[in-house]
């Protein structure tokens, strides 16, 4: 008898053991599937931060064109949604060289004319700007 319980317990402790082995394996497996998880995550998010940070290049330059065919800043800030600094950051920040191409790109840039005074008939060496007297309490 003394066998027969030998033998029991000799066999239940091997299914033990065997189980054991079986729930190690599936840990391992398990700390492999959530490392090859880590992996593809981390090169997503590494090509994703290339293409924001190729996105946010374009937009600077984008912005930076703006400013440069507008000939001001706060007027493009306006049009692009980004506070003044942030346009004049982004002038700083751009290749003349990028920002001159990317004109040509988009067309010829007709230069803006200086405003001259206009003779007015009857205003011409009177003295006065336009109309508007210069003096106070007038």
């Amino acid at each position: 008898m003394t066998s027969k319980t030998g033998n029991d317990a000799t066999r239940a402790l091997r299914r033990r053991q065997e189980l054991e082995r079986r729930a190690v394996r599936a840990v391992e497996q398990a700390a492999g599937t959530v490392q090859d998880a880590q992996r593809r995550r981390h090169e997503a998010v590494a090509r994703l931060d290339q293409e924001v940070g190729a996105a946010a290049a374009a937009h600077g330059l984008a912005v930076a064109v703006l400013a440069t065919v507008l000939r001001d800043d706060g007027l493009a800030a306006d049009l692009t949604g980004v506070d003044v600094a942030r346009v004049r950051s982004c002038r700083r920040g751009a290749d003349g060289a990028a920002v001159r191409a990317r004109i040509a790109e988009l067309g010829e840039v007709v230069p803006r004319r200086r405003r001259t005074a206009v003779p007015v008939p009857g205003n011409v060496g009177s003295g006065s700007a336009g109309g508007v007297s210069g003096g106070v309490g007038s």
